[in-house]
C-alpha cells in the first residue's frame, strides 16, 4: 500500500491530464491496498499478467481489486494490448505502467 501511496502522490504534482493503468502485480500482494490510493488519481486501470512469472496474480484477479476500489477497470491479453486500447481511447493520456518490478522487468527487456 505505502507504494501505491508514493505513485498517488506523485502523480498529484504533475501537470493535470488523464493518467491511465497498466498493472500487474505478484499474487502475494495487497492488491486493493496498492490501488485505493491510486483510484484518485487515475481514470482507469488496464489488468495484466506478468509475462513470465510463476508468481504473477491472474489479470482477473488484479481486474477485481480495480473495480473494489472503483476504478473503471478492464483485462488485456498484454502491455502492449494494453497500451494499444489506452492510446486508441484518449490519445493525449498519460500511461503509468506499475504494480510489480517484475512486470517494469520484463516491458524493459522487451523493450530495451
Amino acid at each position: 500500500p505505502a507504494a501505491g501511496e508514493a505513485l498517488a502522490d506523485t502523480l498529484k504534482t504533475l501537470p493535470e491530464r488523464p493518467t491511465h493503468l497498466i498493472c500487474g502485480m505478484l499474487a502475494t500482494k495487497d492488491v486493493a491496498g496498492y490501488l485505493m490510493p491510486l483510484s484518485r488519481v487515475a481514470a482507469s486501470l488496464q489488468a495484466v499478467a506478468i509475462p513470465g512469472e510463476a508468481a504473477t496474480l491472474p489479470a482477473e484477479d488484479t481486474a477485481a481489486a480495480s473495480v473494489s476500489v472503483g476504478l473503471p477497470t478492464a483485462v488485456a491479453r498484454s502491455v502492449e494490448d494494453a497500451l494499444a486500447e489506452i492510446v486508441e481511447s484518449d490519445p493525449a493520456a498519460r500511461v503509468l505502467i506499475c504494480g510489480s518490478l517484475y512486470l517494469a522487468g520484463a516491458v524493459l527487456r522487451e523493450n530495451g
